[in-house]
């Protein structure tokens, strides 16, 4: 059973979003973009182990900002209506903000069972089940009374608003529930099949502390590895030391002044004073165990083992937890924290596994990394900016994502979260660029990505992703006779954030024998050793193009360490001059 659907709203500074969820999910974005926030928020409608229902009740702070600014904005348009009573507290209530985080499942069909009473609607004659966490105002006359009393003190201004702000929303009068959408309440049987773990970035202590060194995941794992067989034997194994114990502690010979004793029952009495097995429960003797590494305790390994220790042992545990839940959800917050590449490459490898191996366990995790971006996979890619989501499942067709699948030089996060960046579309288009951006200091922020063709798809995307904020994308493109694509591109130049130019010349080396005193200049450096000597300007950029990227790696290195100076085509400067202005 997966998650296949996402809706939240208003929670922290995620004010809308709805996406479609892949198998598995990797959030990536800049830093403060709402990944942590996102993947808080997923957790809501479930239940834990550890915490039970603590934590569901969110505060003032956890509402949207923007949410609290157009609730603020009615009171202060309406006060005067609010005070004398035109406006009811029933219309009042329906302008205060909600919190909403909505869950659509998709179980197989051996999972049917688990969610018969979480069904609430049909699409494509496939019937939809989901839960659904809301926190809202629940004391609603009380809420009314006291929003109106704080008005009739005096009418307020955009000034003095901000000191009452928390008392005219006032969240100790509000209350969450989770239920199937549109329909109920859950029963908690029901409920408690859908559970949840948490890491959070902020884990590097876990393993400071002796006593937590013992792990819940760890305790899991062994109590579901022991059979009743295997428990017997560890009681058996227990009397047995127990038996040497009280050997060894001679306990007769400990307690012995009855043998001096003027009291005739004395010895009879202490002879009967024996010491007794007192086995624990397994639980008990389970939690004395301790992780440690090699023969060494955990807690003197270097903050990098420790975490990867603990992701180890806790995804082996989901794992093997497969007979009592529906769903167990795991996040985690950069599993990449403090893991140098090979331990990184470990990790890869076993959250690949966990994934593709758990049908009744979905992965939720946040990453700066791109090795933890499975490009094999990227309907499982969502992108996070300034609280809005973008589902690669949703925004790319298969063409598109197939096509970011194989261009070996995908780097989303150059491609989405680069200040500067320019999109080629080969080889030697991006050694040109890279060793002209090399020679100048002025040009070292920007970023160059190759790609084949196709950029209208990732124009759409960066976007969406890029809407607001300065960052700037450049792309070259190649004529290649084709009239209609060089429009169809041209349609998405602003020349603000996006500028696009295409080559007038076929492709690249006619343009850059063409432009300037580059002919000259090429025939004079390179005509002995290339062969260019007693060629014309179509027979030298002809010549150049058949030796494909040999000879432009040797003009590139000359480039970027000043031995040669080629002037730019017009095309790649405009792009340069855009970037940098």
């Amino acid at each position: 059973m997966k998650i296949s659907h996402l809706i939240i709203k208003n929670y922290r500074n995620l004010k809308n979003i709805d996406i479609d969820l892949g198998e598995s999910v990797t959030l990536i974005g800049e830093n403060n973009s709402g990944k942590s926030n996102f993947l808080k928020a997923v957790t809501l409608p479930f239940i834990t182990d550890d915490f039970g229902f603590s934590g569901k009740n969110l505060s003032w702070m956890d509402i949207n900002d923007s949410a609290k600014e157009e609730y603020y904005h009615y009171i202060l348009n309406n006060q005067a209506d609010i005070i004398a009573g035109k406006i009811n507290g029933e219309e009042l209530i329906q302008q205060l903000p909600v919190v909403t985080v909505e869950l659509h499942l998709t179980p197989n069909e051996a999972e049917a069972y688990f969610v018969k009473d979480l069904s609430f609607d049909i699409e494509d004659e496939h019937i939809v089940y989901g839960l659904k966490y809301e926190y809202k105002p629940s004391k609603t006359k009380e809420l009314y009374a006291l929003v109106q009393s704080i008005l009739k003190v005096g009418m307020l201004n955009k000034e003095t608003i901000n000191n009452v702000k928390m008392n005219l929303l006032p969240t100790e009068y509000y209350s969450y529930s989770i239920t199937v959408p549109n329909k109920g309440s859950v029963p908690y049987d029901t409920l408690k099949l859908y559970k949840y773990t948490a890491l959070e970035a902020e884990r590097d202590d876990f393993s400071r502390k002796k006593e937590r060194l013992g792990s819940k995941s760890l305790v899991n794992l062994l109590q579901r590895g022991l059979s009743n067989e295997d428990k017997m034997k560890v009681e058996k194994e227990y009397n047995r030391f127990f038996d040497e114990l009280k050997s060894i502690s001679r306990m007769d010979s400990i307690i012995n002044w009855q043998e001096d004793s003027t009291l005739k029952d004395a010895t009879e009495f202490f002879n009967h004073i024996s010491i007794l097995p007192n086995m624990p429960p397994m639980q008990t003797i389970l939690n004395s165990i301790r992780l440690g590494y090699a023969d060494s305790e955990l807690s003197l390994q270097g903050l990098g083992y420790r975490n990867l220790v603990l992701l180890f042992v806790l995804i082996n545990s989901l794992m093997e937890s497969k007979d009592d839940v529906a769903l167990s959800l795991l996040t985690i917050e950069e599993p990449e924290a403090h893991l140098c590449i090979n331990n990184i490459r470990l990790m890869v490898s076993l959250l690949k596994f966990f994934s593709s191996n758990n049908t009744t366990a979905q992965l939720f995790y946040s990453t700066h990394s791109t090795e933890f971006v499975n490009k094999m996979d990227l309907k499982n890619v969502v992108i996070l900016h300034e609280g809005k989501a973008f589902s690669l499942k949703q925004e790319l067709d298969d063409a598109s994502r197939n096509y970011l699948t194989k261009n070996p030089n995908t780097d989303l996060f150059k491609l989405f979260f680069s200040k500067k960046c320019i999109l080629c579309e080969g080889i030697s288009e991006e050694m040109l660029l890279r060793a002209y951006i090399d020679s100048k200091a002025e040009l070292s922020d920007i970023e160059v990505i190759s790609f084949h063709k196709g950029f209208i798809k990732i124009i759409e995307i960066w976007k969406k992703v890029n809407i607001g904020t300065g960052n700037k994308l450049g792309i070259l493109r190649d004529y290649d006779k084709q009239e209609k694509a060089k429009k169809e591109h041209d349609l998405y130049n602003d020349d603000k954030n996006i500028c696009i130019r295409t080559t007038e010349e076929y492709t690249l080396e006619p343009e850059i024998v063409k432009t300037g005193s580059n002919y000259s200049v090429l025939k004079e450096k390179y005509g002995d050793a290339f062969g260019w000597a007693n060629l014309t300007q179509d027979e030298l950029q002809q010549a150049w193009r058949d030796a494909k990227a040999a000879d432009m790696l040797t003009i590139c290195k000359d480039i970027q360490q000043g031995e040669v100076t080629l002037q730019m085509p017009q095309h790649i400067q405009e792009v340069l001059d855009f970037l940098t202005n």
